[in-house]
């Protein structure tokens, strides 16, 4: 299966869209309520669930077009920036696998939108290390974070790994860490004025205040398929890193720096899932897991027993998006 990715690229993209159509058949067949429409944390969200009349199939369809987008678009961020091989789309294929862990459901909507914003921000904090003048990619940074805070809330709290990823590239400079946080204020800064105007700005004010209050530490209510998706997920944390470090990869400062500021991107996934109910809501972790495992995979050369891993893991994802189907919850 890894030699398939290392040749005919357009053969890949072929599989990939169709393994990507095999996944969110279910989400088209079962329409559950849009429980996600409607929360005041969310006004980007609101605003296209509004224009299309709050219709499960339209934001479905939506939500489709726009994951298998930002397949596309974490495969060519993994490539610019050497974290993978070139012209193979294993980041791609990773991507849609790790993403679509969970069953695909209306409350995941939001944040599978908001992850747009979260590569962007991504590929932005990458590119810092490369650049002389990052004060353009900071602001940029702030302002994705806060884009995709509006579509999913909880992920407000991704401007303090923006921080942090400054330290790990060796950003030092009081006003490099000032442009992030201006940048991030900015739509903030729109909404207050439209919430303004529009007469509901002690009501806003109230609605931030209970959401985050909301955001205490709780008990993970974790079904038994949740759990063992996040057990693998530290195990194939662990297996990769170990790959990455004895394997092909690169090494170079830069590259150990991504990975840094990955892995720690990985522990705020881990932190948000005991902040957001329900729990699938939250795709962050798995978002940074693609990223490590991509890497591991790119710098394998003896590939039958991963192969064969892929596959299994690939059928076990299929199963538990249709398992719902046939009324089966595990």
């Amino acid at each position: 299966m890894l030699k398939f990715f290392r040749h005919s690229y357009i053969a890949q993209l072929v599989v990939i869209t169709l393994l990507l159509v095999v996944l969110w058949i279910p989400a088209f067949v079962i329409q559950f309520h849009d429980t996600a429409v409607g929360l005041p944390t969310t006004p980007l969200y609101n605003l296209i669930a509004g224009m299309f009349d709050s219709s499960n199939i339209a934001m479905t369809v939506l939500t489709f077009f726009v994951m298998g987008l930002c397949a596309l678009f974490f495969n060519s961020m993994l490539s610019v920036n050497q974290l993978v091989t070139r012209n193979s789309s294993i980041g791609a294929f990773v991507f849609v696998l790790c993403m679509c862990c969970v069953q695909l459901r209306d409350e995941y909507y939001p944040f599978l939108l908001a992850g747009t914003f979260i590569m962007m921000a991504m590929q932005t904090i990458y590119l810092i290390y490369q650049v002389e003048k990052p004060e353009s990619y900071l602001m940029n940074a702030g302002l994705f974070v806060a884009l995709a805070s509006m579509f999913y809330y909880p992920a407000i709290l991704l401007i303090i790994w923006v921080l942090m990823s400054l330290v790990i590239m060796d950003i030092r400079e009081l006003k490099h860490f000032i442009i992030p946080i201006l940048g991030f204020l900015m739509p903030y800064f729109i909404l207050l004025i439209c919430v303004y105007f529009n007469h509901t700005l002690i009501e806003n004010y109230h609605n931030y205040m209970v959401a985050f209050n909301d955001f205490g530490f709780e008990k993970l209510g974790l079904t038994t398929m949740e759990t063992v998706a996040l057990v693998l997920v530290f195990v194939f944390v662990g297996l990769s890193l170990m790959m990455i470090k004895s394997g092909n990869a690169d090494n170079s400062v830069g590259t150990r720096k991504k990975v840094n500021v990955t892995l720690w991107l990985f522990a705020f996934g881990f932190m948000m899932l005991f902040i957001q109910k329900p729990v699938v809501c939250n795709g962050l972790i798995y978002m940074a897991l693609a990223v490590i495992v991509s890497m591991a995979l790119s710098c394998i050369k003896k590939s039958k027993i991963i192969d064969i891993a892929l596959i299994i893991l690939m059928l076990a994802i299929i199963a538990n998006q249709y398992l719902p189907l046939f009324g089966i919850q595990i």
